[in-house]
């Protein structure tokens, strides 16, 4: 009963920022001639979705939950002018023409300890509540993605992070997180991005593909986070859509069904990161944490399709990069010993070291990767 309530609570999020979106298209003047663009696309990220651990092993914190809602129209409002050898995008150009896209977008991301203590310690990184709007400008050909991404938003109370969470926590029976009175204050904070992803097919079949290989790189520069990285995702499946190119989604026809799989790995250098570089405020005193500059991720999933619905469903594992938490502490100790004496109950010296060893491993991966679960969802063009 109480996991349907917060799913409840999860929906209805969901639905309140999709309405907004539409509300903001709804704004946005349209162009006369007909559009084909991905659309509305609806993200969550929560560590409380990653159903394929056991329970015990979804803990409630580091990056603990995220929403973005992102609107893509075929229109470039003044970046279009630098441009002008390409036009917006129809669903009809040829397979080397360009063309141009514009994407909108409202985000909400939440950071806690790695336990949710009442209240931090100052080796745990803060309580945060990211708030922000995007606008990115997209270059689209057949083969490749050019992205130049503006983001600017604010931290602290007025993001609404600690209401929300602890609200949904009420609601599913989680004592309330009193650590969020320590989060970090208002601040302003920006970033420009720029994203560039190639696409190559691997086997075809009539036209489609079946497999296909998407390596991309970013470099970020800003207040909110300076970074850069290197990705690789391969997708292998039935009727697989183009990620990003809405003419040659028209040229693969209407099918009716589709279904993927894919996985990727990624490797980041963090030389900025407001969540963490950031000190926070507790007594009067002040505290920062030690952060570990190269994070890298893997990720895995499935995805759907059922005509222009899509939806996929996966997760990811970040390796953390708080070096002050890596560090064994008593409590860890005690906890092994105590799920090793309560659960496992060996019989035999030789089953208690075996059990020990278990348990010691899943604390010490516990540690040092952040796991939680995406649900995406792309809705038809509007």
């Amino acid at each position: 009963m109480m996991l349907g309530v917060g799913f409840k609570i999860i929906a209805t999020q969901l639905l309140r920022a999709g309405a907004i979106m539409v509300l903001v298209a709804l704004m946005i003047p349209r162009e006369t001639s007909a559009q084909t663009v991905p659309g509305i696309e609806i993200q969550g990220q929560n560590d409380g979705l990653d159903f394929w651990l056991p329970k015990i092993q979804r803990p409630d914190g580091e990056y603990t939950n995220g929403l973005r809602v992102s609107l893509t129209r075929s229109v470039a409002p003044l970046w279009g002018r630098l441009v002008r050898s390409m036009a917006p995008c129809t669903g009809t150009e040829g397979t080397g023409r360009r063309c141009l896209t514009t994407e909108f977008a409202l985000a909400q991301q939440m950071y806690t300890p790695l336990n949710a203590y009442n209240e931090p310690r100052p080796i745990d990184r803060p309580f945060v509540g990211w708030l922000h709007g995007d606008i990115t400008a997209n270059v689209i050909s057949a083969s490749r993605l050019r992205s130049l991404r503006l983001t600017a938003g604010f931290t602290g109370s007025p993001t609404l992070a600690a209401k929300l969470q602890q609200a949904f926590h009420r609601a599913v029976g989680i004592s309330s997180d009193d650590g969020w009175r320590y989060q970090l204050g208002f601040a302003p904070a920006g970033s420009l991005t720029y994203l560039e992803r190639v696409r190559t097919v691997l086997v075809a079949n009539s036209g489609r593909a079946i497999i296909d290989i998407l390596p991309s790189w970013s470099i970020q520069a800003g207040n909110s986070r300076t970074d850069a990285y290197g990705e690789v995702v391969a997708r292998a499946g039935y009727h697989l859509p183009h990620p990003w190119n809405p003419a040659s989604r028209a040229r693969e026809g209407p099918p009716t069904f589709g279904i993927w799989v894919y996985g990727g790995v990624r490797e980041t250098g963090v030389a900025y990161d407001q969540t963490l570089d950031r000190s926070w405020s507790r007594d009067g005193a002040s505290y920062s944490v030690e952060r570990i500059p190269w994070v890298n991720r893997g990720e895995f999933g499935l995805g759907l399709r059922r005509h222009s619905f899509m939806i996929d469903f996966g997760g990811c594992t970040t390796r953390r990069n708080i070096a002050s938490s890596l560090r064994p502490t008593l409590t860890d100790r005690l906890r092994s010993r105590s799920i090793t004496d309560s659960r496992l109950r060996p019989r035999t010296r030789a089953n208690t070291k075996t059990a020990g060893l278990l348990v010691s491993t899943a604390v010490f991966v516990s540690k040092r990767f952040s796991r939680y679960g995406v649900l995406s969802i792309e809705l038809p063009t509007l």
